[in-house]
């Protein structure tokens, strides 16, 4: 069963699943027995060739992984690349807060911050994961020569942003000699990771719709009712953010914002969360998709109309956003938060035993 994930790129928040590293190691795990196993049989000179046969057959099909779960765990693994990526993206905005943009290192003037100010530790396990997954099948087609491209520079990114937060107390030592060495690895690899990041993004972002939009459709075919309003409640909230991002819009020019496709996925909002509250009140629907709450989402889909409806109101009143930094009502970054609970229960709703 699927897990939901949100991927957009204004304000750098996504929301993902987890889980794939897990059974990626298990995958990994089987491939060593397996190996282990065949070097057992080289030195067991007195089986038989029957008896090794057995024992070989044995190897093999122990490393074997459905291929419905190799697709979901290659696919998890993108994703996480995906947020990992927009991650870096977030380490590179505060890293250029405080930094110039020049080739030789130098510190923008009255900032008030110091260096490394939020560049924070990330994890490059996701990097090595989705090296050992890129050539294995199945393969997607538009994403895995993008993953090529783009692991490269955001391997040097991360490693690089990584001492950057390791040097949070010793950056002054030696007249910044540990920024000064940093600072060109940074420059110099930061437009082709971008330029790499964000060609990844949309053709991630489309393999995931495609996804989303067939495993939607098996929900209703299936008469999954709950499930199924749920995902299209969240596809409609993720159209409604990706309309913005088309249009070029944040908080800080949200009253440019064109509202007429807007709109239209906020009125079939409306439509669909009026069928999930219908379904969530049958109690042989409930017991169909065995749930045991008729409010599996408490309000949270209404608070995601009330945030949609708010955004609106701030964009018809032409009332700019005072401190979108904090997400404030009637901003866009608000609709994000309300979205991303509205994924996470998902998620823990409908997917908690999905490994």
């Amino acid at each position: 069963m699927k897990k939901w994930s949100l991927m957009f790129l204004a304000g750098m928040t996504v929301v993902l699943l987890g889980g794939c590293g897990s059974a990626l190691q298990t995958a990994f795990e089987g491939a060593g027995r397996a190996e282990a196993t065949a070097s057992r049989m080289e030195e067991q000179e007195t089986l038989t060739e029957a008896a090794a046969e057995r024992e070989s057959d044995e190897a093999v099909a122990e490393t074997e992984i459905d291929e419905v779960m190799m697709d979901l765990i290659k696919y998890n693994i993108y994703i996480e690349l995906n947020n990992y990526a927009v991650e870096v993206m977030d380490n590179i905005y505060s890293y250029y807060m405080v930094v110039a943009d020049e080739d030789e290192f130098s510190l923008l003037p009255d900032t008030g911050l110091n260096y490394g100010f939020d560049v924070y530790y990330l994890d490059t396990t996701v990097l090595d994961e989705a090296e050992a997954v890129v050539d294995m099948e199945p393969g997607f087609e538009g994403v895995d020569e993008l993953v090529r491209e783009l692991l490269p520079p955001m391997r040097t990114m991360m490693e690089a942003f990584n001492k950057v937060s390791d040097a949070e107390y010793t950056y002054a030592d030696n007249q910044y000699a540990i920024p000064k060495e940093l600072h060109p690895v940074i420059q110099e690899n930061v437009a082709d990771f971008e330029e790499a990041a964000y060609a990844y993004f949309a053709a991630l972002d489309t393999l995931a719709d495609e996804r989303v939009r067939a495993e939607e459709e098996e929900m209703l075919a299936e008469g999954n009712l709950i499930i199924y309003y749920s995902s299209r409640a969240i596809s409609l909230g993720n159209n409604i953010v990706d309309e913005c991002i088309n249009q070029n819009i944040n908080d800080s020019n949200l009253t440019e914002l064109d509202l007429t496709n807007i709109k239209a996925y906020y009125n079939e909002l409306l439509e669909v969360v009026e069928n999930y509250n219908t379904a969530c009140s049958d109690n042989n629907q409930l017991i169909k998709e065995s749930l045991s709450t008729s409010t599996p989402f408490d309000g949270l889909f209404d608070s995601l109309i009330q945030s949609v409806e708010w955004m609106i109101g701030q964009v018809e009143s032409q009332t700019p956003i005072d401190n979108p930094e904090n997400a404030p009502l009637g901003s866009l970054g608000h609709v994000t938060e309300v979205l991303s609970q509205c994924i996470d229960r998902y998620n823990t709703v409908f997917t908690s035993f999905a490994y």
